[in-house]
Parts: structure tokens; C-alpha cells; sequence
């Protein structure tokens, strides 16, 4: 019995082998079904060539049923089979029903489509269109007091991105948005971060198809302190008028300010500005525009620029005197050199408390013109006024005298021309 096992596997081999045979020779032809071969599109570019571009379709695969030999059909796979569509003819948008075209890999022949189980390949094809769209931040939550998130200082790699794809989703398309919590953000935020394509009202748009140039956006958002400080304005005494005598006020009176805590802390009011109580008018006061500037450190977050400042004056009376060029006395003449004084007189307008002013006469007053690094010549320069005996009251207002410098000669010169007031 042991004698004939070996006999009987060679039997079997040999039936084997001629069943193999058989099969795939003396019966070669046989059926087979291929299934999910993809879709490879042609002319595609041509479609963006008139202002279309693929929506739908583009992942398209098909199933067909093909005949030959079974040598052939063993060769054959989803992958190795090319199904091909022709976009050529599409010249406009819209749902299309396409025919497609088989080939198989070199060398199979004799094998023939006996079924297409996909009929045709459906696409559809929408206008193309693109644009350049801004890079915005777009806050939730709200703020913690104190803070303010600095949107206008903020600094983005690239401030628009470029978007394509189907014109009816572009056109929502209005921003690319970072969005911002702002809930416990206490310092300045950096990072890279992605952003959504959004419309006008800030909501997200459907991004199926569409494209961007540009991928995650590097952002540094400022963090800082704010604080409410007032508005100053530094008043000097002059023209008979000291601070006791100044109404001020400033519109507005404070304004918000931000910056580190550090600077903050330093700084309890913000100096607008000196003014000359001399230069305010005793009947209409004075009313001006102040600018508000601020340390590099700092930053306003009011919305104003300016500062209306208004100043009136009380408890004041004005007295007008007239004095003789005998009461100007020169002052500082370089050596060598003579000055001579051609203003006559002047008509000079003296304000201060009644109790200083009011028994005020020209006796006493001493004025005085300085003539520090001037050359020969004739000038109008500048009156400085003293009142002996008072402790407020001054001239109101800017008076000058004209002066001839001359050489030394010993010889005084007497004034060629009427007397002058400014």
C-alpha cells in the first residue's frame, strides 16, 4: 500500500497541471467585472481657458464587464485599467452626462468591453472666478477691564489672501477671519494661526473647491493697560494776570490712555501745553485748540486729538498810561556803540488788581530795550516793563521802540522821526 502513495501524488500533479492547462489554454476566454477604476479627465485646463473650472465628478470612478482570455483578464486591475474623459467640448456651466474611453496596459489585446456598468460619467462644471480678500480679526467674548486688545497695532504676515474656485462661492467670500477670544487674554498674543473664509457678516462661506495661496498667518496682537487721566494745561503769570486770577477749562477734561502697566503708573494727568496769562484778552479771554501729544510709550484711545481749552480772566481792571522816550533806557549796548531811542512815546496798557493799578501813573515805571548782539543799524525792538512798588500788575499786551545803533561818537543824536507804538 505504501508503494503506491508516490504514484498516486504524481497522479494527481499530472491531473492538476492538465486542468491548469485546459483552462487557460484550451479554454481561453472567459468574463470578468472591474470595478472603482478611476476617472483620468483630459483638457481640463481648457475649461479654466474659458472661465470654467470642475465641481463635481472629479473623484468619478466607473465599473464595466469585460471578455478575453483568462490570461489577459488576470493581467488586468482597477488600477491598471485608464478610463478616460474628454472636457473639450464643455463650453459652459452646468451638469453633464460624458462618454468615456477605455485602454488597457501594452501587451493585452483581444479583450472587449461585453458591458459598461457605468453608462457615463456625470460632472458638472461651474464659473471660475478669484480675488484678493483682507486679512481681518474677528473678536468673541468680552474684554477684561482694564485691558485693551490693540487691533489697529496688530502686525500679520500677509494682510489680504487670494481665493478661486466657483464664482457663486467666491463672491461671498469677504474676509479671511482670525478669530480672537478675548476672554482671559491678558498679554499680547503671538502665534501662527489659521484663518475662515467668511462673508460680510462675519460668518464661515462653504470652502468646497475653493483655494488659497496662502496657509496659516503669523499674528502679533497687542495687549495693554488703559487709563483714564486728565487734561492739564500750565498757566504762567504775565500781563498783570497770575493763575489766581484764570478760570480754565479743557474739553474734554480726561481722556483714555494705554500703554504697559508700568508706564501707566507714572503718569497721573497729561501736560497739554503752557499758556501766557498775558496773552489773554481781560474782556474776551482766550480760546484755543490745544494738540494732545503723548510719550512714544503711550497711546491714546479716546478718538481725539485736540483739546479746546478756554481761559477767562477775574478781578483784574486795565489802565492805559502814556510814556516818554525819556523812560526807555537802553540796556546791554555793545561797546563802542551808541543807541539812540526815535519812538516819542508810548501809549501803554497796564492791568493788575485795582488796588495796585488803579492809582497807577507814569512816575515810576521803568522800560527798558535790550540791545544784546545788535550791530549798527536801525531795528524795532521789544519793551520790558517794570513797576516799582506792585507785586502783580503789569503791561498788557507786546509794545516795541525804534532804535538806531550807532558808532560812539559822543555826539547824541536827536530822533528824525515821529514817534511810533506797536
Amino acid at each position: 500500500m505504501k508503494s503506491k502513495i508516490p504514484a498516486l501524488l504524481l497522479s494527481l500533479a499530472v491531473a492538476l497541471g492538465l486542468w491548469l492547462y485546459v483552462v487557460t489554454n484550451v479554454s481561453p476566454e472567459s468574463e470578468q467585472s472591474y470595478t472603482g477604476i478611476p476617472v483620468v479627465f483630459e483638457n481640463e485646463n481648457s475649461l479654466l481657458d474659458r472661465g470654467l473650472m470642475l465641481v463635481s465628478g472629479e473623484d468619478a470612478t466607473v465599473a464595466v464587464r469585460l471578455y478575453g482570455s483568462r490570461a489577459n483578464l488576470n493581467r488586468l486591475s482597477a488600477s491598471n485599467i485608464t478610463v478616460t474623459v474628454d472636457l473639450k467640448a464643455i463650453t459652459e456651466s452646468g451638469k453633464y452626462e460624458l462618454d468615456y474611453r477605455i485602454s488597457y496596459p501594452s501587451g493585452i489585446t483581444n479583450v472587449s468591453v461585453i458591458r459598461r456598468i457605468t453608462s457615463s460619467v456625470t460632472v458638472e462644471v461651474a464659473e471660475f472666478a478669484e480675488k484678493d480678500v483682507p486679512v481681518q480679526l474677528v473678536f468673541q467674548g468680552e474684554q477684561q477691564e482694564g485691558l485693551i486688545v490693540d487691533q489697529e497695532r496688530a502686525v500679520l504676515s500677509a494682510e489680504s489672501v487670494h481665493v478661486s474656485g466657483p464664482k457663486d462661492k467666491i463672491d461671498q467670500v469677504a474676509m479671511a477671519g482670525i478669530l480672537i477670544d478675548r476672554t482671559g487674554l491678558t498679554e499680547t498674543l503671538v502665534g501662527d494661526f489659521v484663518y475662515t473664509l467668511m462673508n460680510e457678516d462675519s460668518e464661515p462661506v462653504d470652502v468646497v473647491h475653493v483655494q488659497t495661496d496662502t496657509g496659516e498667518i503669523h499674528l502679533e496682537l497687542p495687549v495693554e493697560h488703559i487709563k483714564e487721566v486728565p487734561l492739564q494745561v500750565s498757566l504762567v503769570a504775565g500781563g498783570g494776570a497770575v493763575q489766581e486770577n484764570a478760570t480754565c477749562k479743557i474739553e474734554p477734561e480726561t481722556i483714555s490712555i494705554s500703554g504697559s502697566e508700568e508706564a501707566l503708573s507714572a503718569v497721573e494727568y497729561v501736560q497739554l501745553t503752557s499758556i501766557n496769562l498775558g496773552d489773554v484778552d481781560m474782556a474776551k479771554g482766550l480760546t484755543t485748540s490745544v494738540e494732545i501729544n503723548l510719550p512714544d510709550n503711550l497711546t491714546n484711545r479716546s478718538n481725539v486729538t485736540a483739546a479746546r481749552v478756554t481761559i477767562t480772566l477775574s478781578n483784574l481792571i486795565s489802565k492805559r498810561i502814556r510814556l516818554s522816550r525819556e523812560q526807555i533806557q537802553p540796556v546791554n549796548v555793545p561797546a563802542g556803540m551808541q543807541a539812540d531811542i526815535l519812538t516819542q512815546v508810548l501809549d501803554v496798557t497796564f492791568r493788575g488788581p485795582e488796588a495796585e493799578v488803579e492809582n497807577l501813573t507814569a512816575d515810576g515805571i521803568s522800560v527798558t530795550v535790550d540791545f544784546t548782539g545788535a550791530e549798527a543799524g536801525t531795528y524795532t525792538l521789544p519793551l520790558s516793563f517794570a513797576i516799582p512798588g506792585t507785586e502783580q500788575a503789569g503791561a498788557y499786551g507786546k509794545y516795541f521802540a525804534t532804535v538806531m545803533l550807532s558808532a560812539d561818537t559822543g555826539t547824541a543824536t536827536e530822533p528824525a522821526t515821529e514817534p511810533t507804538e506797536s
